[in-house]
This record gives C-alpha cells, structure tokens and sequence, in this order.
C-alpha cells in the first residue's frame, strides 16, 4: 500500500476534515504501510508492527481516491457536517488493501467437473492427462467458443473474484494452442480489465500443453510446436496484449531447454518471464526461472534444494 504514504495520519484543518465526499469509521486497518510500522523483511515485533495495523481508525475519500487516514477521534468531532448516507460505520472490522491475485486461470471455455470427480476418486493428473483430459480437454471448448461467449464464461469468474476483494489480476492464455485462440483469450482479458476498471496484467502461455495436431503415434512434434510459440509471440505482443510470458516445465509438458527458447524471446522483447514448475516432477525449470530472473515460479511441489538456492541467489542479484 505504497500510496499510504501520500496521507500519512495527520490532523488536517476544519475546512478538509469537513469536506470529504464520504467517511469509513470506526475501522481497524491493515495498512501495509511503512509510515504505520510494517516492515517486510523484520519478523520481530520490536521492528515490525504486523500489517501496518491501524486500530480504531477512520478514512476520508474525496473524488473516490483514499485522502486521509487517521486516528477515529480526529474526525469524531467532524462528524456533525456529514450526512448518514456519507458515513460507513465499518463496526471494528478489518479493512485491507485490495487483493492482488498474481496466478489465475479464469479466461476459457467449457468445465472438466467431471475431472474433479476422477480426482476424487482417486486418478492422478497424469491419468487423466493420458486419457485426452487436463488441458487438452480445455482447449477444444475455447477453440470453438465465440469471443463474446467466452467473455461471459469469464466475467462470471472475474466477477466472483471481485466479490472476495481483488483489485488487481492476472489472467493466462494457454487454452488455444494456436494463435487466433490465443489472441481470443487475452483480448477478453483485456476487454475483462477495461469493463470493470481492475488491473489486469496478461500473460502468455501458448507452452501450456502440446495441441492434438502436434501429436502423433509415432512423434510426438513439441520442437516444432514451440517454434511456432515463439513466432506468434512477437505477434500478440505488437497488438499489445501480452505483459508477461509463462510456460509448463514438465515431463508431460515441455522440457526446460524448450522453455528457454521460449524464455529467449520473451528476454528479445524485454518481457518478464514466470513459470508453471516442479509441480509432477523435479526437471530444472526453477532454476531457469531464477536465471532469467523470472517474476515467479509457481507449484513446487517438487522443488529441490538446489534451486531453492538459487533462487535466494537471482533475488539478491535484482
């Protein structure tokens, strides 16, 4: 909550306590906010003030950005100039910044509801992967699904997210597979941000998963396939559509010396770099992230030491 900064506590005069075009009171706050004691890298609480907590707090709004935040008894006596349509009683309840949900999946088409049950059951990803689900099974409902279909599908999802707080998202490709599709899915991501006024940072994830036409009983064509990866990258991101690259780094994905082909475009295009890694098996692929300096690996489940270190060693090296 860097913008915290710009209205630290402080006693304003008459004229601005009074002017407020609404008022949050009776609020405890999580501000983030150095100013309020919060330090990210100090777990002592003798130099750390957990979340920056502010309590019995109350916040000034003008123009519906945050322009005061203080103590509740500086502006009790204020109070008297408001109407009771301008006043929240937020009754001791926390209040954050909003939320930021940096790995979200939420643009495609159709639903595997019934791969959840397999789960449940007792199938493994690779299981259904081997059986023609997973992602494969995703790609078809999006590659047929109108654009304005598939902005329905996802606003509904993006709608729910909002309700629980986020202010700011991330929103994958990676159910195309090819390029009109995945041109289709970061336009909705986009069209998505631009209705509902939320940050939304695109990212590109053709290397999700090898299409069926790559696939054959005799060769499986994963090099040739991320040769055209990288060839549509320039493409989406000249529309202005991509902010970031990703990639699956995995045995039944892609291998890490084909993501770095891909991470080498990205790097040609001066875009940050993520990765889907270590989720099934252990192959490299955090350790190519934290070269490249990549903004985050996600999944780990089967993160080694190693890139662990690694990792330590890339974020010192920013």
């Amino acid at each position: 909550m860097n913008e915290s900064e710009n209205f630290k506590e402080q006693t304003l005069d008459e004229s601005t306590m009074t002017s407020f075009d609404h008022l949050i009171i009776n609020a405890n706050i999580a501000t983030f906010s150095a100013h309020y004691g919060f330090n990210l890298y100090e777990n002592s609480d003798t130099n750390n003030v957990p979340y920056g907590q502010l309590e019995s707090a109350a916040i000034g709004i003008k123009d519906g950005k945050i322009a005061w935040i203080g103590a509740q008894e500086q502006i009790t006596t204020h109070l008297p100039h408001y109407h009771e349509n301008q006043i929240t009683d937020a009754d001791g309840k926390w209040l954050t910044p909003g939320l930021i949900d940096c790995h979200t999946h939420i643009v495609y088409g159709g639903n595997r509801s019934n791969e959840f049950e397999a789960r449940l059951q007792g199938a493994s990803y690779q299981d259904i992967a081997a059986q023609g689900g997973g992602i494969v099974a995703t790609v078809s409902a999006t590659r047929t699904a109108s654009i304005e279909s598939l902005f329905t599908q996802s606003e509904k999802r993006l709608l729910a997210l909002m309700k629980e707080g986020v202010t700011s998202i991330e929103i994958k490709s990676g159910y195309g597979l090819d390029l009109d599709t995945e041109r289709k899915m970061l336009t909705v991501a986009r069209q998505l941000g631009e209705k509902y006024d939320i940050h939304v940072s695109t990212t590109y994830l053709a290397a999700h998963a090898l299409p069926p036409e790559y696939k054959s009983h005799m060769q499986d064509r994963a090099d040739d396939y991320i040769e055209q990866v990288c060839e549509w990258l320039p493409i989406l991101h000249a529309e202005g559509l991509v902010d970031a690259v990703d990639g699956f780094c995995e045995n039944i994905a892609f291998s890490s010396d084909q993501i770095r082909h891909v991470f080498e475009v990205a790097r040609s295009l001066d875009l940050p770099v993520k990765l889907h890694a270590e989720q099934l098996s252990d192959i490299g692929g955090s350790a190519l992230v934290a070269e490249y300096k990549g903004l985050s690996s996600d999944h780990l489940e089967h993160l080694s030491e190693t890139d662990i270190e690694k990792w330590l060693l890339a974020t010192r090296l920013r």
